[in-house]
């Protein structure tokens, strides 16, 4: 190969490694919602309630109670790891902000954690009750050019227990627990 050649397609490489890293400010990719904890249990009837943090540092709170077969828009992704903004919406149907928000300079620096912690493969999970439910702690990772979200599991509690073992899904951990508290 010729060395202009070689040159061209190492540009290429860089460009195209470019185009996959994650911006430093979710915002600037047009991502809207980063992390959040929810609490789901249909044992005793379909109940989920949450928390999520969305890019612009604002806290909301959601809860849906009823049975799926009569909410007029159930919350049923197709595919966790390809999610559209108006799934997303479903999921959050009703949410209102709590009035708190995130110090400006904390959603950069936690943000690269999450691409970090992308790519742990969670612990099996293992079988610890039955009617208790679930408790999920994750955050989302984003794709400016197809505009999907993909969930990213940092913990999981409840009749399934599962982790996320990466150090980066730790420190995402600790910091979510005290912005979002608990969800039961």
């Amino acid at each position: 190969m010729h060395r202009p050649a070689l040159t061209a397609a190492a540009m290429l490489v860089s460009v195209a490694a470019c185009e996959e890293m994650p911006p430093g400010n979710p915002n600037d990719a047009g991502q809207h919602w980063l992390c959040g904890r929810e609490y789901a249990n249909q044992a005793w009837g379909y109940q989920r309630r949450g928390v999520v943090l969305d890019t612009a540092g604002n806290i909301w709170r959601y809860e849906i109670k009823g049975s799926p077969t009569v909410l007029v828009n159930p919350w049923q992704p197709k595919d966790i790891t390809s999610m559209n903004e108006h799934e997303l919406k479903l999921r959050y149907n009703g949410a209102v902000t709590t009035g708190t928000k995130v110090p400006v300079d904390e959603i950069p620096r936690h943000f690269p954690l999450i691409g970090q912690a992308a790519n742990a493969t969670p612990t099996p999970p293992k079988s610890v009750g039955a009617d208790m439910g679930q408790n999920l702690l994750y955050c989302y990772t984003y794709i400016p050019a197809q505009r999907t979200y993909s969930q990213v599991m940092l913990d999981n509690k409840g009749d399934l227990e599962s982790t996320n073992p990466s150090p980066a899904a730790k420190i995402l951990s600790g910091w979510l627990d005290g912005l979002l508290g608990e969800v039961k």
